[in-house]
């Protein structure tokens, strides 16, 4: 009788800890993997059952610390599946650490598991975005813009999905589409910074600068703090000839960064083209210079043994192969000679004051 009495109350016990495991939230993360723990260690549960208890509680360990999510997270995960090969939460959950890790071939293949696996139209969003976001990082930008584009035929409104495929077009070298994305972007999310800003990326590879500075202008609105959007509105404005608006902004990212190198480089740049050689020496550094005007000494006196020896070469090149070569260091050092000579000419006035 005792026994019977025990185990009627052991029993309940099991099943609340299974409940809260399954039913847990951010707000009671460590009860839940408390109670997950119990529910798995009980010995009540297998097979499926016992796989989305694993499942659960590296769901909640996601919620504890970075830590835990990519290490503890991970090892239920992997439990998860290795109990239930169709685990497709897990699945998709593991393939988002894994992009997170780098690891883009095994995030692609824990995503395309999970789509054999069976999946709701939810979870194929999540699966597209995973598998997609790996692709692109492979360099795989057609695979990625398919997987984006199933995923926004099932959500239409996706502006994650949206603004990603409109990335991949980009890298694609096709501008035109990815503006026509994130123009959707923006149709759906005025205040979405990130997309103007994305769509001055495209605008800029359009060679619309106007553009680029209409939507810098817009992204810096809404983030005053967006760094890229000055660096690109900077470029923008220098290509336009506008050098004191272009120092400007590189004037910002300097105050949000006074270690930040590319913003130092491009207003050497700009007052340089200004011939403002103090300030560009104060940016640029004398040995920055000096190191420029070695590496175009180097490449004159190649050009030049190239001119010399080129009818000698034919040993070890076609003579074609030594003329194409000194022809491309001929332009070279013609697109280079205005910078030479005003280097030249802010050393000789940094010598002398």
């Amino acid at each position: 009788m005792v026994f019977a009495t025990a185990a009627a109350v052991s029993r309940p016990a099991a099943a609340d800890d299974r409940q809260e495991c399954l039913n847990g939230s951010k707000e009671t993360a460590a009860a839940t993997i408390t109670a997950c723990t119990r529910a798995i260690q009980s010995g009540d549960y297998n097979d499926r059952d016992l796989s989305e208890l694993y499942h659960h509680r590296g769901y909640a360990w996601s919620w504890t610390s970075f830590t835990d999510r990519v290490d503890r997270a991970f090892k239920d995960y992997s439990e998860a599946i290795r109990i239930d090969p169709k685990a497709v939460g897990s699945l998709l959950n593991r393939s988002h650490i894994y992009n997170q890790q780098h690891d883009y071939d095994r995030a692609i293949a824990d995503a395309t598991q999970a789509f054999d696996g069976g999946l709701s139209d939810y979870g194929k969003r999540v699966g597209y975005g995973e598998r997609g976001y790996a692709y692109q990082a492979k360099g795989d930008n057609d695979r990625a813009i398919a997987d984006y584009t199933d995923g926004i035929r099932l959500d239409a409104n996706n502006k994650v999905a949206l603004t990603a495929r409109g990335n991949a077009y980009l890298a694609k070298g096709d501008p035109g589409r990815a503006a026509a994305d994130y123009d959707r972007v923006i149709a759906l999310d005025p205040k979405y910074a990130i997309a103007y800003y994305n769509r001055s990326l495209a605008h800029r590879a359009k060679g619309d600068l106007d553009r680029v500075i209409a939507d810098c202008s817009e992204a810096i609105a809404l983030y005053p703090n967006y760094r890229d959007a000055y660096y690109n509105r900077g470029y923008a404005y220098q290509a336009k000839g506008d050098l004191d608006r272009a120092i400007a902004d590189y004037n910002h990212m300097i105050a949000l960064d006074p270690n930040d190198r590319d913003a130092h480089d491009s207003r050497a740049s700009a007052y340089l083209t200004k011939g403002d050689f103090r300030r560009f020496f104060a940016d640029f550094g004398l040995g920055q210079v000096l190191t420029c005007l070695a590496t175009i000494v180097f490449l004159a006196v190649g050009v030049w043994l190239c001119y010399r020896t080129g009818k000698y070469a034919s040993a070890q090149w076609s003579g074609r192969t030594a003329i194409e070569i000194c022809e491309r260091g001929v332009v070279e050092m013609q697109r280079k000679n205005a910078v030479l000579e005003r280097i030249a000419v802010a050393l000789e006035k940094h010598s002398l004051g």
